[in-house]
């Protein structure tokens, strides 16, 4: 699996538990879709998750999984607050 590389990030649940958001990339010359289909399943196992795939597969070189996003606080989306030049 030396071609997928992987980036995570845990977060607190509101039931206390962590779950978790990954990012598996493919990093080689062949087609993605096979080697991150394997690299998904074998991260995942039988817990239960999220996984998500670009709908046009423009970017078949990634794959996004979410552990515990019903558990995961919720709050009203404020545009000034939440957005990607407030990064910290």
């Amino acid at each position: 699996m030396g071609q997928v590389k992987i980036q995570e990030s845990s977060t607190i649940l509101k039931n206390g538990k962590n779950g978790k958001v990954a990012f598996l990339i493919y990093d080689g010359v062949d087609d993605p879709v096979g080697k991150l289909d394997s690299a998904v399943a074998e991260y995942v196992g039988n817990v239960e998750h999220k996984h998500f795939v670009d709908i046009n597969m423009d970017n078949p070189w990634i794959r996004v999984v979410v552990s515990g996003i019903n558990e995961m606080e919720k709050y009203d989306f404020n545009p000034k607050e939440h957005n990607l030049k407030n990064l910290k």
